[in-house]
């Protein structure tokens, strides 16, 4: 653990440092939560970070059942305390006296949250940033803490070192389709001619065809790891590998590959394997350099297909964002997969384990979190 990310309890610095690269983004008019936990006795590391819009806990029964959704899966960990900041842009003063949004979300949550603590509560601006009530004084002053303070953190650089980047904003973590017109249409005739090509293949036919394009597809993710150099992907191959996705077997495949480091054949039980793996937490994450890799390729699938086209696609990148803890991203881009295509399957059970609350076994790089000197 010597390279993990320590947060100090009693910096405030610290805490908003950290929090926004468990979304991606740093959160606008919103209520988020981290939770802390402690594995063993004296040793304390962060657990689950949730994040809710603040006009919808403006209804009091939605407040209620996202409150106990929360607290249910802090429930299933060893939670110690939990962290609660409240992203808003009103006045610090409103948001004392409640007569701001923010303020009153904020007190309905901290009455009803076994894990509310004032002195561990946090509200940030786009500017400002301070504690709702210091444990020690001197800590915030009246008006708060500039936000630029807050990437001169050791847990900013910490992060930025670990290769962590934030979008500005939730949109921004979808996929972007903005292939060069020019490749676009490139790509979008390979993949016609790859569907017509697909249907009019015999059995033998297709099992070779699956072959080579699994090995096409590796050949891109050997390219796309960082120092290997070469010439960026044809448009017409990432034309033909979008439209390869609609079989159920390749499609599987490079699933279990892209989650799990390893190439398994078509129909192989260990493709099911590891879906279970990821699940159930029985399989470990590959390195780094290859997820970066397999999101990078097909984040270029996806950009080049057709309208209508990059669903599949779009709905692994979905489940390679959650693997590795982004939940938000994967979120982003479960409901651009099922915007695109209404009836994928591989984006329709993404959303089943989001809204299930389901986690992968492990996410972020570790952080450990010094107790608070009280």
């Amino acid at each position: 653990m010597d390279d993990a990310i320590r947060i100090r309890l009693d910096r405030p610095h610290d805490l908003l440092a950290y929090l926004p690269y468990r979304f991606g983004y740093v959160p606008t008019e919103s209520l988020a939560v981290l939770a802390v936990l402690e594995p063993e006795p004296g040793t304390l590391a962060v657990g689950l970070a949730a994040r809710l819009d603040l006009a919808d806990l403006a209804d009091p029964q939605l407040l209620v059942a996202a409150r106990a959704g929360v607290v249910a899966q802090m429930a299933t960990d060893p939670t110690a305390l939990a962290v609660t900041v409240l992203y808003t842009d009103a006045g610090f003063a409103d948001v004392r006296a409640g007569t701001a949004l923010g303020g009153r979300v904020l007190a309905a949550w901290l009455d009803g949250f076994p894990y509310g603590d004032p002195t561990l509560t946090l509200v940030a601006s786009r500017t400002r940033f301070r504690c709702l009530e210091c444990a020690e004084q001197p800590c915030c002053p009246d008006d708060g803490h500039p936000v630029e303070r807050l990437a001169e953190t050791a847990v900013a650089a910490g992060m930025v070192l670990a290769g962590e980047v934030l979008a500005e904003s939730r949109e921004g973590l979808a996929c972007p389709r903005d292939a060069e017109p020019g490749r676009a249409r490139t790509a979008a005739r390979a993949a016609r001619r790859q569907l017509a090509a697909m249907d009019a293949h015999d059995v033998e036919q297709r099992s070779r065809w699956r072959t080579r394009t699994l090995d096409a597809f590796g050949r891109l993710l050997a390219q796309a790891v960082p120092g290997a150099g070469g010439s960026p992907p044809g448009a017409a191959v990432l034309g033909r590998l979008g439209a390869a996705l609609a079989d159920p077997l390749v499609r599987d495949v490079v699933v279990a590959w892209c989650l799990g480091g390893r190439r398994y054949g078509p129909g192989s039980p260990h493709v099911l394997e590891v879906f279970e793996g990821v699940v159930a937490g029985a399989l470990r994450l590959p390195d780094r350099e290859h997820l970066d890799a397999a999101t990078a390729v097909l984040a270029q699938i996806a950009r080049h297909a057709p309208p209508g086209g990059a669903g599949y696609a779009l709905a692994v990148l979905g489940w390679l964002a959650w693997w590795r803890g982004e939940g938000a991203r994967a979120d982003v881009l479960q409901r651009q997969c099922v915007e695109e295509d209404p009836c994928c399957r591989l984006g329709l059970l993404l959303g089943q384990l989001l809204d299930g609350g389901v986690r992968p076994g492990w996410a972020r790089p570790p952080a450990v979190v010094a107790p608070h000197p009280r």
